[in-house]
């Protein structure tokens, strides 16, 4: 009986590491996180000539927003626009450890971030800022911690409704 115990214990555990492992499991166990195929990770950076730090994706290529479109709707730079300032595409996913307020989505497979869409730039290098007066770096929102629930309000104490006595 405690052989058949160990057994069924230890398939259990076997069980969820390899779930873990195939699935993305915490760091906790070592694993490492399995990515979509068409993943763009995206973190922060500092950048020469910025103030503060910048959205990049991948080997830190500086990511832009275009002037020319409207939060929440496809980005319409395209042909020559576009050959020059291509449409960042794929599936958006933070690098480990990295904290930023804000929010990923997709148009049309394009990313946005905060409901604009993003776009890189050609022949860039790592850290190189490129904007002009059409296409602007992207600085993320800071994170800030969740707020904890308040607690509840205190019971008051209860309140005599009367006065008892006691005879001798």
């Amino acid at each position: 009986m405690l052989t058949g115990l160990r057994a069924g214990v230890l398939g259990v555990v076997s069980a969820a590491l390899l779930a873990g492992s195939w699935w993305g499991a915490s760091s906790a166990f070592g694993a490492m996180r399995h990515l979509p195929k068409d993943a763009v990770v995206f973190s922060t950076a500092h950048v020469a000539g910025v103030k503060g730090v910048v959205l990049v994706e991948g080997p830190g290529l500086v990511v832009y927003t275009f002037t020319g479109d409207t939060r929440g709707h496809a980005g319409t730079c395209t042909g020559g626009c576009a050959a020059v300032w291509p449409p960042v595409r794929g599936v958006p996913v933070l690098a480990s450890g990295t904290k930023i307020g804000g929010k990923f989505g997709r148009i049309d497979g394009q990313v946005t971030y905060n409901g604009w869409p993003l776009y890189g730039f050609t022949g860039e290098k790592g850290r190189q800022d490129h904007a002009d007066s059409e296409f602007k770096v992207v600085r993320p929102t800071p994170w800030h911690a969740p707020t904890p629930a308040p607690p509840p309000p205190s019971s008051p104490a209860p309140v005599p409704t009367g006065t008892y006595g006691y005879g001798m």
